[in-house]
């Protein structure tokens, strides 16, 4: 078991070293990238890199603030660039993103849009599994692209700040070995994700379950 606890923490060690080399040759544009990229397809891990850059913050290989402001305008790039999406329209894309977000979520999406817009928008950045679906819907005529673009970059903000702090909190906490507080705070990320994804699997059922009991109410005479 020692063994395995050494070769563990040479594993880490060595992946954080990886990380501050990836830091010192990229910085800040490959946090906008990576975060920018999460906004139209989910599998980029866009809160991880924030986190991590937090951590690395910690270190002094970068500047917590300018770590916040990359996440937060790849953030906005992204959510963007699902909104003009949608505002392209048609089945296709409709479809398309569909079988990535999936459908129920879109359906989702698109009914919780339609009732509270701004306040979806704003919390959107802190619910990956339906956000792509709630920016998509904004973009298909749901709302303007101005009042989107005010309640995405508040939750950009907040959402950015949020990861970044995590990071560097416990980057300072284990300053030696920096690589624990990442691993540390992204279990944390982790598991907050896991509870957010269990109250949208709830509200995309809720959502289902009334999309389906207004189809089969009876029309007014």
């Amino acid at each position: 078991m020692l063994k395995v606890g050494i070769a563990a923490a040479a594993a880490g060690t060595g992946f954080f070293d990886q990380l501050v080399d990836w830091a010192a040759d990229h910085g800040y544009a490959a946090i906008i990238a990576i975060v920018a990229g999460d906004g139209v397809f989910p599998l980029f891990p866009g809160e991880t890199v924030i986190i991590a850059g937090g951590t690395l913050a910690a270190t002094g290989r970068l500047s917590l603030l300018l770590v916040i402001l990359a996440g937060a305008i790849g953030a906005v790039i992204g959510d963007s660039a699902a909104y003009w999406l949608g505002r392209a329209g048609g089945v296709p894309i409709r479809q398309f993103f569909g079988r990535i977000a999936g459908h129920d979520r879109v359906i989702a999406a698109e009914r919780m849009v339609q009732r509270r817009g701004p306040v979806l928008v704003f919390v959107g950045r802190f619910l990956p599994g339906i956000r792509l679906a709630i920016n998509l819907s904004c973009g298909a005529g749901q709302m303007a692209y101005r009042r989107f673009l005010l309640f995405d970059a508040l939750g950009a903000l907040v959402w950015s700040t949020q990861a970044a702090v995590l990071g560097y909190i416990f980057g300072k906490s284990f300053e030696r070995r920096p690589w624990i507080g990442l691993l540390i705070a992204l279990g944390i990320a982790l598991i907050v994700a896991a509870v957010v994804a269990q109250r949208e699997r709830k509200h995309i059922r809720e959502e289902r379950e009334k999309a389906e009991q207004e189809r089969r109410a009876p029309l007014p005479e």
